[in-house]
């Protein structure tokens, strides 16, 4: 009960905080990374680049990032999405929208469906800076699925406060445009728009071996597996995307199920919930779907204007997403520590059941995977030279577990490096391990650096323990427990 209060103060005192200057509590994602650093809000371009010239700095995005890129304890941290950076436009003439520091996604995209524009791509998190989420590689779900393939240009401060702006075609610009915080502060980026599009999305529960099947004809998928269902041909449920040719309204179809279809509909439905209050039930609520052996195809045409992406046929934010059955599967995100790494596309079953059996095999150390393991496919390749997709084709794989548990799912993503070597990293949701340099390419990594000494010579833009560590760029800093402690 102690907890419980102390929990909710805590929570209520950084709530109170936001949009205050000075010494503040700075966090990522559900807490799991934090110290206190002296924030700074940048009204203007004016004062961000006074606030540069006082001395050490980094820059702190919306905190959607588990691996606590963003967090460096005790120095000066650039608070953008509290900042005065809100300038939001669109060029009909090119398509582009160019987007200020300060904004979320969400506003973003209901400012792009008064020009009947869309993304051509986004996370589900809604709050995040619309910067962040493509500086860390989110991706989404589409055709281009890595948000920062979308960037045209980008404008950010160098160390001396002055303006510098890359955009494609310039030497620098493949390296800079998804360069997980060691380029900043980044004041506004000039991104591609498309029309809004309707779809048909068809939603499936299968089995794993069925997969490439049921992708036939369809331009995205993103599937998630049961982890503790059969270990041979575990229980899927897949979501794919086609594009739509008629104008007129598609009528929702349904097949398949079966007699247990009900009570298979009704335990995911609430699965989330079950799950989450009630983790030793997960392998046998999961044993107990795996014996149902439902099997289901559901097909709806999405709505043009859907707010959240999540491909359902209403517009703006549903409160389901689609397709209906599964939204207690896919809703992990906000109840869970979630960490994420990409594998080469045709590698995505095997890795998913090696996982499934190492998971497994912890359960008597009292581990267990949240709710399920999920894939986003990831089909084309990418220009940007640490977007997870730049040499081929990927499936981005995202693990779920208890925030406590958050230490497992690092073992499990270095268990998986050790067998492939060809996996890369989430920059916002990978626990970041030198053994990523080598897929990442040293020599890329060299010539990042080499650009971030170029804008910041006198070394006074810094990024965190774990970036320094995983680049291999120096000690720790103070502020960190070791250098504190004189341990390095």
């Amino acid at each position: 009960m102690r907890r419980f209060f102390r929990e909710r103060r805590e929570k209520r005192e950084i709530a109170q905080a936001v949009g205050r200057e000075g010494k503040r509590r700075i966090f990522s994602w559900i807490h799991v990374f934090r110290g206190e650093a002296e924030a700074l809000i940048p009204n203007d371009e004016t004062k961000l680049a006074a606030d540069i010239a006082k001395g050490c700095f980094s820059c702190v995005g919306q905190s959607h990032s588990y691996n606590g890129v963003q967090i460096v304890p005790g120095i000066n941290a650039m608070m953008m999405p509290e900042g005065g950076f809100k300038n939001l436009s669109y060029d009909p003439a090119t398509g582009i929208a160019t987007v200020g520091a300060s904004i979320s996604v969400r506003t973003c995209k209901e400012f792009l469906l008064t020009h009947d524009r869309r993304l051509l791509n986004s996370g589900n998190f809604m709050a995040q800076t619309v910067v962040g989420a493509l500086m860390t590689g989110t991706h989404g779900f589409g055709e281009r699925a890595v948000m920062a393939d979308a960037i045209h240009a980008l404008t950010f401060l160098d160390g001396n406060g002055q303006r510098v702006r890359l955009q494609r075609g310039d030497a620098d610009f493949p390296y800079v445009a998804l360069s997980f915080g060691t380029i900043a502060p980044i004041i506004e980026i000039e991104i591609e728009t498309v029309p809004t599009e309707a779809f048909i999305s068809n939603s499936h529960i299968n089995r794993l071996s069925k997969l490439r099947e049921l992708q036939q004809g369809t331009i995205a998928s993103n599937w998630c597996v049961l982890p503790y269902s059969d270990p041979e041909d575990p229980m899927m449920m897949l979501h794919a995307l086609a594009h739509c040719a008629v104008a007129e309204r598609v009528p929702e179809k349904k097949s398949g199920g079966g007699i247990f279809a009900p009570i298979a509909r009704w335990v995911i439905g609430n699965y989330q919930t079950l799950d989450r209050f009630l983790p030793m039930l997960r392998r046998p609520m999961q044993r107990f779907l795996d014996r149902l052996n439902v099997k289901q195809h559901t097909q709806i045409q999405t709505d043009p204007r859907d707010l959240d992406y999540l491909y359902d046929p209403k517009p703006g934010l549903a409160s389901e997403r689609a397709p209906d059955i599964l939204h207690g599967m896919f809703s992990t995100t906000y109840t869970g520590y979630n960490l994420a790494f990409f594998v080469p596309l045709e590698k995505g079953p095997a890795v998913v059941k090696f996982i499934m059996r190492e998971a497994d095999d912890l359960r008597d150390l009292g581990f267990f995977l949240k709710g399920i393991i999920s894939v986003r496919e990831i089909t084309r390749t990418s220009d940007v030279k640490f977007a997870a997709n730049h040499r081929e084709p990927m499936a981005a794989i995202d693990l779920f577990a208890d925030p406590r548990d958050y230490a497992w799912l690092e073992r499990l993503q270095r268990l998986v490096l050790q067998y492939e070597p060809a996996t890369r990293p989430h920059f916002g949701k990978s626990a970041l391990m030198p053994e990523f340099r080598s897929s990442l390419g040293q020599d890329d990594l060299d010539r990042l650096m080499d650009i971030h000494r170029q804008h910041y010579p006198k070394a006074n833009l810094m990024f965190s323990e774990r970036v320094r560590a995983f680049l291999d760029v120096g000690k720790p800093l103070p502020g960190e427990a070791a250098a504190d402690a004189m341990l390095a």
